[in-house]
């Protein structure tokens, strides 16, 4: 069987572009065309629509990728197995995550996976959560650290929870005042209060969304949404102007600079957290390095709180320009 040619073929379908597919596993453009003829005149079927932009998938052609993902995630499987019997680890771990929790978390676990697996390749993929949950359901990628919200569909998909987060609202300074705030807590935002104002969010394929739009609706709150964005700390900077408000996870406070102080409070009084995971295919095959790799990321996130725990109204996020 050949698996380069399996490898090729979906990587056409997931880019829907036979120069972006070429691009992606870095051989030449004439090359991917190469495989794609060869494939077709073997199967004696069109297996791509090449009038359309993007390319898309024949019925045939779609009948070939169902088949192919499944051989090629049944060979990962099978490699890792083997990888765990003869003890030989090398090979590659696929991890997908977003690229704000990519700039927190990973620098904290890369260097420990490494000393404990030199032989094991570690890569990145960033992205929105819905596309990274497309690409560990396709087997593109092993293991996904998201968030869970209540509204997200994980269908297939395991999880084991890393830490517990806060979600906090930001604004400028002294935006709200105290009797907008949950009675006796000067450090929560009474929902009610947030009902008609103007908010910086994410868009619709990000978690954070999800996230905001289920706490929107369970508050009966309609928000004026000034902007979509696709980053957190973005989100997070522009509510420092004034000029809109944010939700944003405690994680973005530690990683953004703002040019103008924020206040922030907790979402209404209980606060408001979810529960950051480690995500994979229920029907994937967990070797020695992702278990550890798992490990890893809980003990070094088990050392620290991440939600805010300060009695009384929040402090201003600190300028750290």
């Amino acid at each position: 069987m050949d698996f380069r040619q399996l490898k090729y073929l979906t990587a056409v379908a997931e880019y829907q572009s036979i120069t972006k597919a070429a691009e992606a596993l870095f051989i030449s453009q004439p090359a991917m065309s190469h495989y794609i003829k060869k494939a077709e005149e073997e199967f004696g079927i069109q297996l791509f629509d090449r009038s359309t932009t993007p390319i898309t998938l024949t019925y045939a052609g779609q009948k070939y990728m169902e088949s192919a993902q499944r051989i090629l995630l049944e060979n990962d499987r099978l490699m890792k197995e083997f990888r765990d019997i003869t003890h030989h680890m090398t090979g590659k771990l696929k991890v997908g995550t977003s690229r704000d929790r990519a700039s927190y978390m990973l620098p904290r676990l890369v260097c420990p996976f490494r000393e404990l697996y030199p032989g094991i390749e570690l890569t990145v993929t960033t992205g929105s959560g819905q596309k990274l949950l497309e690409a560990l359901r396709s087997g593109a990628i092993d293991l996904v650290l998201l968030p869970s919200s209540e509204a997200d569909n994980l269908l297939g998909i395991d999880c084991q929870t890393i830490y517990e987060e806060e979600l906090l609202l930001a604004c400028a300074k002294d935006r709200f005042s105290p009797d907008q705030c949950v009675a006796g807590t000067p450090s929560a935002i009474n929902p009610r209060a947030l009902d008609g104002m103007p908010f910086f969010l994410l868009s619709q394929d990000h978690v954070a969304r999800s996230f905001c739009d289920h706490f929107f609706r369970k508050n009966r709150i309609k928000p004026v949404i000034k902007m979509e964005l696709a980053s957190n700390i973005t989100c997070y900077r522009m509510a420092a102007t004034g000029d809109g408000l944010a939700i944003i996870p405690y994680m973005t406070t530690r990683l953004a600079c703002c040019d103008q102080p924020v206040d922030l409070y907790s979402l209404g009084s209980p606060s408001r957290t979810w529960k950051v995971q480690v995500m994979y295919r229920k029907d994937s095959y967990l070797g020695q390095p992702e278990r550890d790799f798992i490990r890893i990321a809980r003990e070094v996130f088990s050392r620290e709180s991440l939600a805010a725990k300060i009695p009384g109204r929040l402090p201003s996020a600190p300028d750290n320009n």
